[in-house]
């Protein structure tokens, strides 16, 4: 799933691609999806988009949104995206699309679950989006020691640190794939209670979040997902469905994985805490 580095990513080759084109078809797809989510009608999106230049693409949390003035249109994690020269090379499944006016093609299908939401003031907007505009990113200089040192006072002392840093939109755009290299680094097990870490451990996570994340945006993303061309980032996950299998690189232990809030947890218990 796109998470707030490979938002960041996408938002900035998007930009290159898609900013003062001019939309001249809109498309629902050739196939349908039970978990591929819009927020209007169809003939909305056309009212809207249509004969619209895009102005400016920007991203939040693991949104990223393309901007006309008037509305934008949000894109959510769990997107493919297909950047065409024309519309004789779309997938063989999709479920949205965008034709301009020099003929090329920007294409999406859903993973598992995906949206793609036009947004204006007349229709309802996603909580989730909105709590994503509205809070600091984590790879922002807005996103300090103070701040997150309140968002730790603000939640329940015992919930365990993958619920912490990954569920409720906490931190914007940080979920379960980041996570576990997050607190690997940090040398924390995802099941931890928050309220057992002392403050040496809280200043060690935050410093770790924000460099983890750095780390991951320089190298064009994780490997594990795709950027806006198709082709997976540059940064090689530690622990991930990719490297589970393989020893610990820091002790050489076995990498323990298991279900835990709704998703796949990756672990070594030898060196985390």
């Amino acid at each position: 799933m796109i998470e707030v580095c490979e938002a960041q990513v996408i938002r900035i080759q998007m930009e290159k691609e898609l900013v003062g084109k001019t939309i001249s078809e809109v498309s629902f797809g050739n196939s349908t999806h039970r978990f591929a989510f819009f927020s209007a009608e169809e003939e909305a999106y056309e009212e809207f988009l249509l004969n619209q230049i895009i102005k400016e693409v920007r991203a939040f949390g693991s949104f990223m949104t393309l901007e006309f003035g008037h509305c934008c249109l949000a894109f959510s994690e769990g997107l493919n995206f297909y950047w065409l020269v024309d519309c004789s090379k779309l997938p063989k499944k999709y479920q949205f699309s965008l034709t301009f006016t020099n003929g090329m093609v920007l294409a999406c299908s859903v993973s598992m679950y995906g949206a793609i939401m036009l947004y204006h003031e007349k229709f309802a907007g996603n909580e989730y989006f909105q709590m994503a505009k509205e809070k600091p990113s984590p790879l922002s200089e807005y996103f300090t020691q103070e701040y997150f040192q309140q968002l730790v006072e603000a939640t329940k002392p015992t919930i365990s640190l993958k619920g912490f840093l990954a569920t409720q939109q906490r931190i914007p755009g940080l979920g379960n794939g980041t996570l576990h290299d997050i607190l690997f680094a940090a040398e924390l097990l995802p099941k931890r209670k928050l309220n057992t870490l002392s403050e040496v451990e809280i200043l060690q996570l935050y410093q770790t979040l924000k460099s983890v994340l750095q780390r991951i945006l320089a190298q064009g993303g994780r490997n594990t997902e795709k950027d806006f061309y198709g082709k997976p980032g540059g940064y090689q996950t530690i622990l991930s469905s990719k490297t589970y299998k393989q020893p610990c690189p820091r002790c050489g232990g076995e990498i323990q994985k298991a279900s835990y809030l709704g998703g796949t947890i990756y672990y070594c218990e030898g060196c985390q805490k």
